[in-house]
């Protein structure tokens, strides 16, 4: 049976983590000083948000090969062409999910983006974006074929509501840490967005 792999395109994962631990590879998308996009194998976490959200797909898949694509700079910004390419290679690495707990406004590079998600999504890898209700049009979720997801704290962490046209509401917390306050630790968009791709994954692997 093949192993279920995982992409996440966010602030890179910690491999280490004790929510992480198991498959990770990755790799980092980012603009070099004479402005090209390159890639490298840093997919260290900044921040801890990439992190956070793998732990999500970890407790559900603890056998899934997760591949961490890292599209924030040290000062936690991205750009649509980075999150485009960071996609791209997701889907280049066999994922046949891709969870992505960020989003960006329209403008410039939204083309771009548009066409790579079409791209992957055509060659049957499922993504799932998180999507803020003040912010509509923001890509990715805003674009066709996307699962959307917002955050329903109403919800318990293991309950999805399916809204229809691939729109989707889920619990926005994170996996509980020890010795940190459920109230301090990250919350929202993002997680619901990693608990809705735990759903649609389980029911698309018992549908095959």
């Amino acid at each position: 049976m093949t192993r279920l792999r995982i992409g996440i395109v966010d602030s890179g994962v910690n491999p280490w983590h004790s929510h992480v631990r198991g498959q990770v590879a990755g790799c980092r998308i980012f603009v070099a000083p004479d402005g090209g996009i390159q890639e490298d194998g840093d997919f260290r976490d900044s921040s801890g948000h990439g992190t956070a959200v793998a732990g999500v797909v970890r407790e559900a898949f603890p056998d899934a090969e997760i591949f961490a694509v890292r599209v924030f700079d040290a000062d936690e910004d991205t750009y649509p062409s980075l999150v485009a390419r960071g996609i791209l290679r997701a889907a280049a690495a066999r994922c046949d999910f891709i969870n992505l707990s960020l989003s960006v406004p329209p403008g410039p590079g939204s083309g771009t983006l548009a066409a790579a998600c079409a791209a992957v999504v055509d060659a049957g890898c499922v993504l799932v974006a998180s999507a803020r209700p003040d912010r509509p049009g923001w890509l990715p979720a805003s674009l066709p074929g996307v699962y959307s997801v917002t955050a329903d704290d109403t919800l318990e962490p293991g309950d999805v509501r399916d809204r229809g046209s691939l729109k989707l509401l889920a619990c926005g917390r994170p996996r509980d840490l020890e010795r940190i306050a459920q109230g301090t630790n990250f919350n929202g968009h993002s997680f619901a967005c990693a608990r809705a791709l735990v759903h649609v994954a389980r029911q698309r692997n018992a549908a095959a």
